[in-house]
């Protein structure tokens, strides 16, 4: 079991320049933030709050609005090499939810979504059907899985 938040930024390689994507409802934001200043990564903050806290905006930290029905969860096409998807997304549709960050990722850019009393072998089955690969359960934080999977160059788009 994952026992802090920055067991996790393993995966993440120290190379200055990646493009961070965070949707956080766990508060896991103080954390994100720190480590992408460290590693000079952009991160992107998806805020529910419609106040957003620009306060926080810097050369390494961008807030943004965000609504998981958004038509486009971003105004480029593809932008993120990680994207985390750190709140409870049980009651959404978790389809179309991995389509949208599928069309946002870069080439072998990663996903990670931290679900919660979900069925994980239909999630890594509709992962796999919305064209991510190597998916896999990493491991549990806060009572929660960790599912990663890939996007990878060449594949067909959703």
């Amino acid at each position: 079991m994952i026992k802090n938040i920055k067991e996790l930024f393993s995966v993440i390689p120290n190379y200055p320049g990646l493009n961070i994507a965070l949707v956080d409802g766990f508060d896991l934001r103080d954390e994100f933030i720190s480590f992408c200043k460290g590693q000079e990564a952009t991160l992107y903050l998806k805020d529910f709050d419609k106040s957003l806290d620009k306060g926080l905006e810097d050369e390494f930290v961008k807030v943004e609005k965000f609504d998981f029905n958004d038509k486009r969860y971003n105004l480029h096409s593809v932008l993120y090499d990680f994207a985390f998807v750190c709140c409870d997304i049980n009651e959404l549709p978790l389809d179309e939810i991995a389509k949208k960050f599928y069309r946002v990722i870069k080439n072998a850019g990663y996903l990670y979504l931290f679900i919660k009393d979900k069925d994980i072998q239909n999630v890594i089955k509709l992962l796999e059907e919305t064209n991510f690969v190597s998916v896999n359960v990493i491991d549990s934080f806060k009572d929660t899985n960790i599912v990663s999977a890939q996007k990878m160059h060449g594949w067909m788009k959703v």
